[in-house]
């Protein structure tokens, strides 16, 4: 009878020493990596929620990524159009001025500068692709190089080289976004107002000279205001592309809150608690030690210490 109690008892310090064994085994695993499971198996029901949470915070941390360049993007294309807007409106004051001064002379002289000045502008790129063409990814909007050719163009299918479309962005609302006009639509009317003066000119010439005529300085203060009207409208288009830029901004932000919140979520469902383990580990090792003695001291036993 004893030694069957005997048998029994060595037995079941054995199975604990190897549970204890695959249990000190498993915890230190988690200390080493440093989660509570090798993999989505491991976590048992909440493996849906932890997979459910990583899925999310891999689509917030897509998006603050493409929001980052974008915000690049829109600092490149503010200063495009306000590279226009100055180029339009150092144009008009150079008018008013020959108005003013009754010399006509330097209008030829600022005009092509200004005309290049706003055709470089509104070819500007980001990352290769032309900001202002729509959905386009290369190539210039303003095909034009010279105010020859855009006297010589019929129409603005002559002057232009643009997708159909506008180049849009989905943050995940379901809604595009439209990151900026085309070339087109700002700049049609004011490319209208220099072939106009450039008709002037060259109806004079190649020049308006001194002193300036009645007929010519009436026809040229209505050009400076259309110039300075046209100065303000890109004026406000950059306006509008800085307000997308904070509102960008601020969706980062709230992004990567989000991310940062799954991320803890995460966390508590996946990460080991090492100050926990370290505790289940030295009580572990109590209980490993006190079995392995208990073994010990039953495999010694023989009928003699019974007899």
């Amino acid at each position: 009878m004893a030694g069957a109690l005997t048998l029994r008892f060595s037995t079941q310090a054995q199975l604990d020493i190897r549970r204890m064994t695959r249990d000190l085994s498993d915890l230190q695993a988690q200390v080493a990596s440093g989660a509570k499971a090798k993999d989505l198996q491991g976590f048992g029901g909440a493996a849906g929620q932890l997979l459910n949470a990583q899925s999310l915070k891999s689509t917030a941390d897509a998006h603050i990524s493409v929001i980052t360049q974008l915000e690049a993007r829109f600092g490149v294309q503010a200063s495009a159009q306000s590279q226009v807007a100055n180029a339009a409106g150092l144009l008009a004051q150079t008018i008013r001025d020959a108005i003013s001064a009754n010399d006509g002379r330097g209008i030829a002289v600022d005009l092509p500068m200004s005309f290049s000045s706003i055709v470089s502008a509104l070819n500007e790129t980001w990352n290769g692709q032309p900001l202002f063409a729509g959905e386009r990814q290369s190539g210039s909007p303003v095909k034009i190089n010279s105010l020859d050719e855009l006297m010589a163009a019929a129409g603005p299918d002559d002057v232009f080289d643009e997708s159909t479309r506008y180049q849009t962005i989905d943050l995940g609302s379901g809604v595009p976004i439209k990151l900026a006009d085309k070339a087109s639509d700002m700049a049609q009317p004011l490319f209208d107002t220099i072939k106009q003066l450039k008709s002037l000119l060259d109806g004079s010439g190649g020049t308006i000279g001194a002193p300036i005529s009645t007929t010519q300085t009436d026809t040229l203060t209505v050009i400076a205001e259309q110039l300075e009207r046209e100065a303000n409208d890109f004026t406000s288009a950059e306006g509008r592309t800085g307000q997308l830029q904070t509102r960008f901004s601020a969706e980062r932000v709230r992004l990567q809150d989000r991310s940062n919140l799954l991320l803890k979520e995460i966390g508590d469902q996946a990460d080991a608690d090492i100050a926990e383990i370290s505790v289940q580990i030295n009580s572990l090792l109590v209980q490993y030690q006190a079995s392995a003695k208990v073994f010990a001291d039953l495999s010694q036993l023989s009928l003699l210490d019974y007899l």
